[in-house]
């Protein structure tokens, strides 16, 4: 046995007895995280019932009011009629000249308390108005009120120098910081990946640049075993060993946009400060777009197979605070069809 096997085997036990700390702390601040996500989502629900039992109840008010209002009315008529009729009968005792004359102011009198007021039409409370569809009405406003994204960034596999947001859409480079070794983190460059992977159908999604100075954003072949490395175990990212994206870099006459095809020469448009990237599997076609002047800036056309997301993020030039690189929400859409 050689003499560095005890070693392996010990600094493998501290790599285990590392992930489970980790889990454990991970545990604990995800049960926290969900637990106020869903508080979100109570919160939210109280007020909505809240909102729709106050607007009821204000029309039950209205309601009310209304229907007192007429039920005063009513009883002041039966009380003019109830007089007038006993004013007739006083008058019906007197001589027939003198009921007869009387008998023009009698009529006007009587005019406005001959027959009662119908019932007018929305005088009931409207049921529909709050029942109608009522969970899904307030299931849309839900969904039209959060923001959701098409991926989020996966944090077990960023490198040590980023930092990724607690929901998990934005990113930034701190520089270097001591993580737990797993086999899907890299750890050669400040790269991560998104948390979904595509081996089929269409797939769009946008990212918020900003100004950082350095980046790649594009797909990452998957590989059915990352290494003791990880993702670091090629020593080239770029299309040779699976990775199609476009990147912001240094050149003497500045700063410019390449491919990772090293065929390729720099881009001609300007750098972009929000990047669509649209994934086509069947067709074998991975577009990129400047999402704010809507113009096209590269094409790969390859056999992709199944890929992530794939990401880069350098660090900050000068002594300004670190610039994240953010996933841009979709915009979302209830389209109701008829079921057949």
């Amino acid at each position: 046995m050689p003499a560095t096997a005890p070693r392996a085997f010990w600094a493998m036990r501290r790599s285990y007895e590392a992930i489970a700390k980790h889990n454990q702390v991970e545990a604990t601040w995800l049960e926290r995280r969900i637990r106020q996500e869903f508080e979100k989502l109570r919160e939210f629900l109280r007020g909505e019932e809240q909102a729709i039992l106050d607007v009821m109840a204000e029309e039950a008010r209205q309601k009310q009011h209304l229907v007192e209002e007429k039920m005063k009315q009513l009883k002041k008529d039966t009380e003019t009629l109830a007089h007038e009729i006993e004013r007739l009968q006083m008058e019906m005792k007197e001589d027939d000249i003198s009921f007869l004359m009387k008998h023009k102011s009698r009529k006007r009198r009587l005019f406005c308390t001959m027959e009662p007021e119908p019932v007018q039409p929305g005088m009931l409370i409207n049921v529909c108005k709050y029942l109608d569809s009522l969970q899904y009405r307030v299931w849309k406003k839900m969904v039209m009120s959060v923001e959701t994204v098409p991926f989020s960034f996966d944090p077990n596999t960023a490198a040590g120098w980023l930092a990724v947001s607690e929901d998990l859409t934005s990113v930034t480079n701190h520089g270097y910081r001591v993580q737990v070794e797993n086999p899907e983190r890299f750890s050669s460059a400040p790269c991560l990946l998104g948390s979904r992977s595509f081996s089929h159908g269409s797939h769009a999604w946008e990212v918020d640049l900003g100004g950082l100075p350095s980046w790649r954003v594009g797909v990452v072949r998957m590989c059915l075993e990352t290494g003791p490395e990880g993702y670091s175990h090629s020593c080239y990212q770029d299309t040779r060993s699976g990775f199609w994206y476009l990147c912001r870099t240094q050149g003497v006459e500045g700063d410019h946009c390449v491919t990772s095809d090293p065929a390729t020469s720099p881009l001609v448009p300007s750098i972009p400060r929000r990047l669509r990237v649209e994934l086509e599997c069947e067709e074998g076609e991975l577009s990129f777009y400047d999402a704010e002047r809507q113009c096209h800036l590269y094409t790969f056309h390859a056999r992709f197979g199944e890929v992530r997301p794939y990401f880069y993020l350098g660090g900050t030039r000068g002594n300004g605070p670190p610039e994240p690189l953010r996933i841009c929400p979709l915009r979302i859409t209830v389209k109701k069809e008829l079921d057949t």
